[in-house]
């Protein structure tokens, strides 16, 4: 599908999944005349998005764009909306993170700035900033906070009837066989033998890259960043509704939801992080961890694969586009994939280890005056760099001028609104 572009009239997915699944459903949504089919290979063992379940809040995009009603997603997948984490590191105090998509204002000058001016002027760290956030509205929405955290099983299976009554065709084959010309995909090839065509062809196939591996695509590698880690998750479930933990362990970390554990460790053998460096080649694009893969802790790694599916049906080529539909979509990609690398690097990259260049001028910025300023293309919002930030760095080293000048009235409404909003959930 290059230089003069068709129409989309059939689309092949292959994937093993999650993602495969959701991109079948929505591309059979966007193209009601074409023919959507979905190879469905078995799990990779080595798959995050497939074996933790959790997604940052774009999942609720996602669902509207694809008709899941909220209440049967609940229902069916168990999901939970998390609004507070709680971070334990060993001789350290608790720290505790809320989050919000937006950078909230009080009269103009941004909340966390107050909470800045009321530390420094009283020398009091309570209420803690997460209270603040969990005083406002927007973090109390269903679908605000940090996204929601499920049963990854029984959201397979939901996802699966869905396909089915979308009259999405679907193929279970143990392995494929790509076909090519030396240039774009000719055919999948199941087990059973058959070559199965389309227009476009959707790699889903969690992190074996295969249909554009087949192509030469090259993988970008970020393990100078983001060593490997290995995951091993179990349903051993505990805690408050609405909250999560994540414990530093001498074994790694510990991510504890009210529907499950799961145990990040590095690991000499595990998957090396990165991107591939072009994600669209010819007739075949290749979405979530066939695309990209690093260790995440809060959902954004299956968010990321969602956001992917949803600028795939923005950008399909358009007849006569002369490339530059794919050309754009290879170019958002990547900004939004090098952002999830910076934002992977601060969850898990080791103080002692280079930073993404990113991540580095983020840092730089609001350890200066704790300014989060908004990046194009980012999946993380910059509400979730700032409450982040606020929960794990050292304050900045200087207020900002704008709440030095706020009126004092201002400032101890915001607190007392917080420490009473917070007071449930004061640390232990």
């Amino acid at each position: 599908m290059t230089g003069a572009a068709v129409l989309t009239r059939s689309v092949l997915v292959v994937g093993d999944g999650l993602v495969g699944l959701a991109a079948a459903i929505a591309l059979r949504r966007a193209l009601p005349g074409a023919e959507v089919a979905l190879v469905q290979l078995p799990p990779a063992p080595d798959s995050w998005t497939d074996r933790i379940g959790a997604c940052s809040p774009v999942i609720h995009k996602f669902h509207r764009q694809i008709g899941l009603d909220r209440k049967l997603f609940v229902q069916h997948a168990r999901a939970e909306a998390v609004r507070l984490r709680r971070y334990l590191r060993p001789g350290r105090p608790e720290k505790r993170e809320a989050c919000t998509a937006a950078i909230p204002f009080v009269e103009g000058v941004a909340l966390h700035q107050i909470w800045l001016r009321h530390r420094t002027d009283t020398g009091d760290a309570s209420p803690d900033f997460a209270a603040m956030l969990l005083a406002l509205r927007d973090a109390h929405g269903e679908e605000g906070g940090f996204g929601a955290r499920f049963d990854p099983a029984a959201y397979a299976a939901l996802l699966g009837n869905m396909a089915a009554a979308l009259g999405v065709v679907r193929h279970d084959s143990e392995d494929v066989g790509i076909e090519t010309d030396g240039h774009a995909i000719k055919g999948i090839v199941t087990e059973a033998g058959g070559t199965l065509t389309a227009d476009l062809f959707v790699d889903a196939a969690g992190p074996r890259s295969r249909l554009l591996t087949a192509l030469g695509a090259r993988w970008r590698n970020w393990s100078a960043w983001i060593p490997p880690r290995a995951l091993a998750v179990t349903a051993e479930g505990d805690g408050a509704l609405g909250e999560e933990m994540l414990t530093e362990t001498p074994e790694g970390l510990r991510w504890q939801t009210r529907l499950w554990r799961a145990n990040m460790t590095p690991h000499i053998d595990g998957r090396a992080s990165g991107r591939l460096e072009q994600g669209w080649q010819a007739n075949a694009v290749a979405i979530g961890e066939a695309a990209v893969h690093v260790p995440a802790n809060d959902g954004h790694l299956l968010g990321t694969a969602l956001e992917d599916i949803l600028r795939l049906i923005a950008l399909l080529p358009r007849p006569n586009g002369q490339g530059r539909d794919i050309g754009e979509y290879v170019r958002r990609t990547a900004i939004a994939h090098d952002a999830l690398a910076d934002w992977s690097s601060l969850c898990f990259g080791p103080d002692d280890i280079p930073q993404p260049d990113g991540l580095a001028a983020i840092l730089a910025t609001f350890d200066a005056r704790g300014r989060v300023a908004p990046r194009e293309l980012d999946p993380i919002a910059p509400g979730q760099w700032l409450a982040r930030l606020m929960a794990l760095r050292p304050r900045p080293r200087r207020i900002d001028p704008t709440a030095l000048a706020l009126p004092e009235d201002i400032v101890r409404t915001a607190i007392a609104r917080a420490a009473q909003s917070g007071a449930p959930h004061a640390p232990k």
